[in-house]
């Protein structure tokens, strides 16, 4: 364990603790800010946390969790405000400034892939999509020789991401299409103009991957205390409160009381229909996992910790990365 004593803030750092859901994330980010001989501020990087009201559903930390250490980006737009990779950026970017003012180090903590590499390394969002040139390609796509065509067609645009993207990725083959005839020029090309919004930072990246079995049981016992602690009736409030269209609707577990909540069960039929929910939501769940640590491991400079929060080797691990070269 790192002695606490205060010591000046190292600079324009940017600590950063990515990895799976039910790794332990935020728990162990608040015993690394407790360890650290300089003050931290916490930054969420979590797509629905940061929306007011989907507190069980996307494990935002609790209120003494919240006490212990300044978090930030928790709570901070109505859930029926979308928030795009850029825009979290945008404000991530002022908040870890804003952070360096005050002479503390940020960490930011979370799983939203696409999130952390927005402010990492900046993001291009690119031409509109175009509904009429997208259903143009999707009737080629259909044709027998359309999968060739488009394949071909692809190679001499943008060899770059004909290179780089898997032949059964569609939805990104397509939208590189689609930007290189909106725009006149390969997404490749334009994509490596986009900026960094902390062009000064140093980062420090941890990732816990803690062993597969044990992330499964964490899962398990994350979900069933979800629908425990009243999942289905914070959606039920938010599906009261907002009846149209709301980002968070789409998020794991939200999706699934949703679709049982939307049915017409008898009184004897719902308790069965939400524990197949339940089931549901933990098979999900594991799935998004897997996808994030496929997500992060493609990050350059993740230093892995082969451990869960809990496990003083997570903490010992973390903190190696985090106070950098001796």
């Amino acid at each position: 364990m790192v002695s606490p004593s205060p010591e000046p803030a190292p600079g324009p750092v940017v600590l950063a603790l990515v990895g799976p859901t039910a790794s332990g994330k935020s728990d162990l980010a608040l015993e690394v800010a407790d360890s650290l001989p300089f003050p931290v501020e916490i930054v969420s990087c979590d797509a629905f946390q940061i929306y007011r009201r989907l507190d069980i559903g996307s494990g935002t930390p609790t209120t003494e969790m919240r006490a212990r250490r300044p978090h930030h980006l928790l709570d901070a737009l109505e859930p029926d405000d979308p928030c795009t990779a850029g825009r979290y950026a945008e404000l991530a970017a002022a908040t870890v400034r804003d952070v360096w003012r005050r002479r503390a180090v940020p960490l930011v903590v979370g799983g939203s892939g696409l999130y952390f590499r927005a402010l990492r390394d900046g993001i291009f969002e690119g031409p509109a999509a175009d509904p009429r040139l997208r259903a143009r390609l999707a009737a080629i796509y259909r044709r027998p020789s359309g999968p060739r065509w488009m394949e071909r067609l692809l190679a001499r645009i943008d060899p770059a991401v004909h290179r780089r993207v898997h032949p059964n990725d569609w939805v990104r083959r397509v939208r590189a299409l689609e930007v290189a005839l909106a725009a006149g020029e390969p997404i490749s090309r334009l994509q490596a103009t986009r900026r960094p919004p902390l062009a000064e930072a140093e980062w420090r990246i941890a990732g816990l991957d803690p062993p597969r079995d044990l992330l499964e049981v964490r899962i398990g016992g994350r979900v069933r205390g979800m629908f425990a602690s009243g999942l289905v009736e914070e959606v039920q409030g938010l599906s009261e409160r907002y009846p149209g269209e709301w980002p968070g609707r789409l998020a794991i577990g939200y999706r699934e009381v949703l679709g049982v909540l939307a049915e017409e069960p008898g009184p004897r039929d719902l308790p069965d229909r939400l524990r197949t929910a339940e089931e549901r939501v933990v098979i999900a769940t594991r799935r998004y996992a897997k996808r994030q640590l496929t997500w992060f491991r493609a990050e350059r400079g993740v230093a892995w910790v082969r451990a869960a929060a809990g496990d003083p080797a997570a903490l010992e691990g973390v903190e190696r990365v985090f106070l950098g070269p001796a």
